[in-house]
């Protein structure tokens, strides 16, 4: 009786089994009819069954359904899914799992081409409409259903990191960055992006690491030395980010971002207390000059025009303070003193008034501009200025 009740046991799985691959068949005979509804459940039913829930056939069936519904006209079956590509590729990623003797790869690869074009249409849209997050996810989709096949799909991949990046998912667009680097992928701007993710999570070591390794390959771009700069920089390793930028503006005499940045770190430099007052005073003046030279570059470069208006602005500031601590009877030294900060506030004018141009609703330009105008006996500009500082946008 043992015996019998086993074989009896058996009996039922085959039955069950059969059963199951004939729902299978259903749903590719409902599919083939365009019945995607019925050909969706059918499917479904079939791999959630244990009996054939590792059925390579199953499964790419179920792809091909998604597939079609993704891309069907009929508003009827459009609303069948909420992601019908996602599912499609899931299916297939599982049909080339339990496919061990790639029956059905040939017609898979096929299928793949044809989604990645899908997410790849549907990720520029939602770049469009400036959705970038949802971009970056279809890019990398579609990256995936090439990467089934063997092959990277370095176009997808740039596309998800640039999009990654725009929607500030640093950690995924290193990822992609990464992925890209391993498919050999050649171009300067992926070590650039790499290094710079890195040096904006504070990590000095990788950030060095890949701008290093792009300047093996690449070792004449220009745009690798000012990466390593910036790491420099961010790490307030102020020497070597001065060396880097004087090579760099003997590399190209046209690029005003060097020359701001220069004045930048002069500017640091000649507030440094802890240097000489001659290092300093030289600092100054290397500032002006870098300051100008980014200036004579690009007239409408705003932070240029600001930062030196500023720098002029704190140099008579901190005269005014050693003028304010004379003794009373100093009055020639301290008229001398109120002169000398007096002129630095008359050239900060031009450079600050061409900021607020540029920039009509700065407030710290607006702001610098009132005190030089109420300093230098300026009434009516003044009013003007305040004028201007009411009407900006309260945020």
């Amino acid at each position: 009786m043992k015996k019998l009740a086993l074989i009896l046991i058996m009996g039922c799985t085959i039955t069950v089994a059969f059963g199951q691959k004939n729902v299978r068949q259903s749903a590719s005979n409902y599919l083939k009819d365009g019945k995607l509804d019925k050909a969706m459940e059918a499917i479904n039913q079939c791999v959630l069954d244990p009996s054939t829930a590792q059925d390579a056939r199953a499964w790419f069936i179920r792809g091909n359904v998604y597939l079609e519904i993704a891309n069907t006209k009929d508003e009827k079956f459009k609303t069948l899914d909420a992601n019908p590509l996602v599912k499609s590729l899931e299916s297939y990623r599982k049909a080339i799992a339990f496919d061990t003797k790639k029956e059905y790869f040939e017609d898979i690869l096929a299928k793949l081409n044809w989604q990645r074009n899908n997410f790849y249409n549907n990720a520029v849209e939602f770049y469009n409409k400036r959705e970038y997050k949802d971009a970056m996810q279809a890019f990398a989709n579609g990256a995936e259903v090439i990467e089934l096949s063997g092959i990277t799909d370095t176009l997808s991949l740039l596309n998800a990191a640039t999009c990654a990046s725009l929607a500030n998912e640093r950690s995924a667009s290193k990822e992609y960055y990464l992925k890209l680097l391993k498919g050999n992928y050649k171009s300067p701007t992926i070590y650039i992006s790499l290094s710079d993710i890195y040096r904006q999570d504070k990590d000095s070591t990788n950030a060095i690491k890949y701008v290093r390794m792009g300047q093996q390959v690449y070792p004449n771009d220009l745009r690798l030395l000012l990466t390593e700069t910036n790491i420099y920089l961010t790490f307030n390793n102020t020497e070597k980010a001065l060396s880097n930028l004087q090579v760099a503006k003997e590399k190209d005499t046209s690029n005003y971002s060097v020359f701001f940045a220069l004045g930048t770190i002069f500017d640091n430099l000649s507030n440094d207390t802890s240097k000489t007052t001659q290092f300093r005073a030289e600092a100054f003046e290397n500032a002006i000059k870098s300051y100008k030279d980014a200036i004579r570059l690009n007239k409408d470069y705003f932070e240029a025009n600001y930062n030196l208006g500023a720098l002029y602005v704190n140099k008579a500031a901190s005269i005014n303070d050693e003028a304010n601590k004379l003794p009373l009877d100093a009055t020639v030294q301290f008229d001398k003193l109120k002169k000398e900060a007096d002129t630095y506030l008359e050239k900060a004018l031009p450079f600050l008034e061409k900021a607020t141009e540029l920039q009509p609703d700065d407030l710290n330009t607006l702001y610098s501009l009132k005190q030089i105008y109420a300093r230098t006996n300026k009434p009516d500009k003044v009013k003007q200025v305040q004028e201007k500082i009411n009407a900006v946008p309260k945020k």
